[in-house]
């Protein structure tokens, strides 16, 4: 890296790629907060941080699964189940949707998907849109099933066909 790389700013669609978001998503959140598009679409490392925040980009997959099961594809959903447990800490909790399978690999975002559509369809979940993208929120009696998920007692019928 060249002196003059260490002065350059970031473009949109860096700063994007380097949250996990599409550039039109990012744009979208900037231009809902008060200070709007930097009129150079050109951004500081130190912007990152602050526009992750802005954003609500998490990542919940870090290491291993925190629950351990014989079969992949409930390990995913019983550890997803566990992380929205651990995560929901009261009736107004809200998160980006995408955060429930940020730092899985392709694969394993294939079975995490589809299990946050089931328990949507399920309204364990429940979906909504903001400016800042898809989210999802606790269903009235979510956290409960959620629970029950996670211990392996109360996993969907339908959920079975993601690791059949």
């Amino acid at each position: 890296m060249s002196g003059a790389d260490l002065f350059e700013k970031l473009t949109l669609s860096q700063v994007a790629r380097w949250l996990d978001l599409h550039p039109l998503e990012l744009a979208r959140v900037l231009g809902d907060e008060d200070g709007g598009l930097p009129s150079d679409l050109r951004f500081i490392d130190d912007d990152v941080d602050r526009l992750r925040d802005l954003a609500g980009v998490e990542t919940w997959w870090t290491g291993d699964l925190p629950v351990a099961d014989g079969v992949r594809g409930r390990a995913l959903v019983r550890s997803l189940a566990q992380h929205l447990v651990t995560r929901a800490d009261g009736p107004d909790w809200i998160t980006r949707a995408d955060n429930l399978f940020r730092g899985l690999e392709p694969a394993d975002q294939w079975v995490v998907r589809r299990a946050i559509n089931v328990l949507i369809v399920e309204s364990i979940l429940v979906s909504t849109s903001r400016a800042s993208g898809l989210h999802v929120a606790l269903g009235e009696d979510g956290l409960e099933r959620l629970r029950s998920i996670a211990d392996g007692t109360g996993l969907p019928a339908s959920m079975e066909a993601l690791w059949s």
